[in-house]
């Protein structure tokens, strides 16, 4: 199975007063095609800013120093901006977390839907993309798609707006779809069906998938293959059965064991105590360290990298794997 996208030693920095901090520190991530790559881990960890440096759109004072993000053989990093712009929709299309505030409040559904057309298909005429539009909408089950093509954003539901992004996404037949955080103020039901929309047309175009999200039964309901990001770093990766089966690394292991369970009984959810540091007041060693209850003193002096632990399964934890880790 050959990889569609290859993310090799990327890290983005922001300019501040007190100097450059890194919001994504050096990551490696790769995602075969067909296939759906989750990346989650908490707010603050660096998984929306690496999705913007996938598709070029950190903003200023941002900027990705180094490391490379190829795409089909091409580094996206190294494209002029004209060459990007050709990419962004017709290659490598992204949703973004809110439907709300990413549609534009004053123009048409369909308006907005036919400029992402135009934008790859300058000889098409009026008549002709508003027709692929309306089959967008379709494609996405929006009901009455002809009547919805004339609508504004504020007259749609929350679960129709994030249709209408994807079909915004999907109209250029993108190899790779970026979807961040999709389900986000959905309700439980509109979200299995958003979910199950994502998992059709993967299967009916064989695009691939990079699912960013913070909901682990998500993920654990989507995704192939896991990473697990932390202080903009990743922490593991692996196919997603190993990951959930077995995690090696401790915070994935509290991200587990946070989230409540039908088949346990429990008083009391896990807690991963503090917060995730701020990228301008990293911790030395493991970044991690101050939060786990299995640190050593090792781990206050040394950066662990990337081990693989098991086939095809990696986790940067200088005890990993260890029996209390299961416990």
């Amino acid at each position: 199975m050959t990889d569609l996208l290859t993310i090799a030693g990327l890290r983005t920095v922001f300019r501040t007063h007190g100097g450059e901090i890194a919001a994504v520190d050096g990551v490696d991530l790769s995602v075969p095609r067909g296939r759906t790559l989750g990346i989650v881990g908490e707010s603050g960890c660096g998984k929306s800013v690496l999705s913007l440096s996938v598709m070029r759109l950190v903003a200023h004072p941002g900027r990705v120093a180094t490391g490379s993000v190829t795409l089909d053989g091409r580094d996206l990093l190294k494209l002029s901006n004209a060459d990007m712009r050709d990419v962004r929709g017709s290659q490598v299309a992204m949703i973004f977390q809110e439907p709300m505030t990413s549609l534009n409040p004053v123009h048409t559904v369909g308006f907005q839907i036919t400029e992402a057309m135009r934008a790859h298909d300058t000889h098409a005429s009026k008549a002709e993309l508003k027709n692929r539009a309306i089959e967008a909408l379709k494609r996405v089950r929006i009901p009455a798609p002809e009547r919805r093509f004339d609508e504004y954003p504020h007259q749609l539901s929350g679960g129709m707006r994030q249709r209408v992004m994807i079909a915004m996404a999907l109209a250029c037949s993108p190899k790779l779809l970026i979807a961040d955080e999709p389900t986000t103020a959905l309700d439980v039901t509109v979200q299995a069906q958003i979910l199950d929309l994502l998992r059709d047309l993967q299967q009916e175009t064989g695009m691939s998938i990079i699912l960013i999200t913070h909901d682990l039964g998500v993920v654990a309901e989507m995704a192939d293959d896991v990473a697990v990001m932390y202080a903009g770093r990743v922490v593991e990766r692996g196919a997603a059965g190993a990951v959930f089966a077995d995690p090696m690394h401790p915070y994935t292991l509290g991200l587990l064991g946070s989230v409540p369970r039908l088949d346990e009984e429990r008083e009391t959810l896990l807690a991963i105590e503090g917060s995730v540091p701020p990228p301008f007041a990293l911790p030395k060693g493991c970044r991690f360290h101050p939060r786990c209850p299995f640190a050593v003193d090792a781990c206050k002096s040394e950066q662990p990298p990337l081990r693989m632990l098991a086939d095809g399964h990696q986790a940067a934890c200088i005890r990993a794997p260890v029996e209390a880790f299961v416990a």
